[in-house]
């Protein structure tokens, strides 16, 4: 694994865990779920923000051993 792909999966369960804690910890007392949708909002493009970082090297050739 490279550091791009060590830092994606260090990324991966800190939004993977903060996926769960925040909305159900730290937002229960909210009485409605405007609290966990903004933030289940931000997190997703927090993702998708990630992923395109991690996907921007890759290059339009394929890896040694895929099938072309």
């Amino acid at each position: 694994m490279n550091r791009r792909e060590k830092i994606w999966v260090f990324f991966a369960l800190v939004y993977g865990t903060a996926n769960l804690a925040i909305p159900f910890a730290f937002l229960r007392e909210v009485s409605s779920l405007r609290g966990a949708f903004l933030f289940w909002n931000v997190i997703t493009l927090a993702v998708l923000l990630a992923g395109a970082w991690v996907t921007s090297s890759w290059s339009g050739t394929p890896r040694s051993g895929a099938s072309e």
